[in-house]
């Protein structure tokens, strides 16, 4: 048994790794890095306000949820390896063509970033959708729940380069141009740069070995039906739970920058913390699943998350925000590296990639759902009925798991009497 995360390091094999490094350039770009800081930003500067950009990222957060289930197909007829360079050379190319909208006439401006937004996160959307079930294919299940871990404390750490790079590049294009900070074309350059990373990462996926596809697993001789049940429950579960996450991700920086005024520097800066922190906990995430067990940890962590939008709700100032911010990525980063783990055993392997592409799908309509929603709420209510809506949905989100999981019941007690050998669940 592997007992330290330092020795399991040292297991990983070669494809773990360039999967791995791959997704580090994803953290360093457009999960919580250079593009994730800038976008809204760069948006502003082109004149749109809060509801705009709701609705900018809800199309994205649309092409996410409802694409998952397709993305989900393709890969079972191309396999997860194919699937997942087609998908990032195609999110490289959205990404890339986002920023050039600027040049578009007035009229097509908008179309024209939501539909390379919708590109991008499409391409996206077939990456993520495989590299789970990639990552538990090549990886032996005893280093599942390090792989994982590492896989979620690699995003926030490559996200903390990232988002020091996304508040210092403005400025520095901004002097090199001759131009103040309240241009788009300071925010221009670094995402068309965030976007050419992403070729890398699919030339690490392309390194990768080919593996022949597997038929139908069958266990007992019998094939074995799909879980439905499991797969509503989590979706619902994911739906619910992400409010919290999301309501920061996507308006984060917009409350920062036109609701207190804070500078792109220190925007950066806070949210490089929180990513820098969350790398920690991830790692943690092995060994408080082995104390706890997999479904306490995912219930309290969510139900810290929780309590972090409370103070950002309540109190108006950067130093709040910041923190509450922090402490909500963090714990996000420890729920989903055992989430990830625990949904992708709880279901056969023929049934992995359906229950990764179903929960895509969830977490898209939530970002959907803030997305939409909070835009309207902002220009209607302010930022502090986003924030304690987002609150009372994730809080949803907690029971809901809690009553279904806290006693092994139907297919969740049929999955650990098949993995009594599983000891962290």
């Amino acid at each position: 048994m592997v007992s330290t995360h330092r020795e399991a390091l040292a297991l990983f094999n070669r494809d773990v790794r360039l999967v791995l490094f791959s997704q580090a350039l994803i953290g360093f770009t457009i999960f919580g890095g250079v593009y994730t800081v800038l976008l809204n930003l760069y948006l502003l500067r082109l004149g749109y306000g809060p509801q705009l950009i709701g609705q900018v990222n809800a199309v994205g957060a649309l092409s996410f949820a409802f694409l998952s289930m397709p993305a989900g197909l393709l890969a079972n007829r191309w396999g997860a390896r194919r699937s997942m360079i087609v998908g990032m050379v195609v999110a490289a190319l959205g990404f890339g063509l986002l920023p050039l909208g600027e040049f578009a006439p007035t009229s097509a401006q908008l179309t024209w970033i939501m539909g390379a937004y919708a590109l991008g996160v499409l391409g996206n959307t077939l990456f993520l959708v495989c590299s789970i079930p990639f990552l538990t294919l090549i990886c032996p299940p005893r280093l599942r729940n390090h792989v994982f871990s590492t896989q979620v404390a690699l995003w926030p750490l490559a996200g903390f380069a990232g988002s020091l790079c996304g508040g210092l590049l403005p400025g520095l294009f901004a002097a090199f141009l001759g131009l103040t900070e309240d241009h788009p074309a300071p925010y221009r350059y670094p995402l068309l740069l965030s976007a050419g990373v992403l070729f890398i990462s699919a030339g690490a996926i392309a390194a990768t070995r080919s593996r022949p596809p597997k038929p139908p697993a069958r266990e007992r001789g019998e094939a074995t039906p799909f879980p439905l049940a499991i797969v509503l429950a989590l979706s619902l579960v994911t739906f619910l739970q992400m409010a919290a996450e999301n309501s920061l991700r996507v308006f984060f920086n917009v409350y920062m920058d036109d609701g207190l005024g804070v500078s792109t520097a220190l925007i950066g800066s806070l949210t490089a913390g929180g990513q820098l922190l969350a790398a920690c906990t991830a790692l943690a995430a092995p060994a408080l699943s082995r104390r706890f067990g997999r479904v306490p940890v995912i219930t309290v962590g969510s139900g810290a998350m929780v309590l972090c939008l409370i103070p950002l709700a309540l109190v108006a100032h950067w130093a709040v925000a910041g923190a509450a911010c922090m402490a909500l990525v963090a714990l996000s980063s420890v729920r989903r590296s055992v989430y990830i783990v625990f949904q992708q055993e709880l279901v056969p392997e023929r049934w992995r990639v359906t229950m990764s592409s179903a929960l895509t799908m969830a977490y898209g309509i939530s970002i959907a759902g803030v997305s939409l929603g909070g835009g309207w709420m902002i220009d209607a209510l302010g930022y502090r009925a986003l924030f304690l809506c987002s609150a009372v949905i994730t809080a949803a989100g907690v029971l809901c798991f809690q009553g279904y999981f806290r006693i092994p019941r139907g297919e969740y007690a049929k999955r650990l009497t098949e993995k009594s050998s599983d000891k962290d669940i």
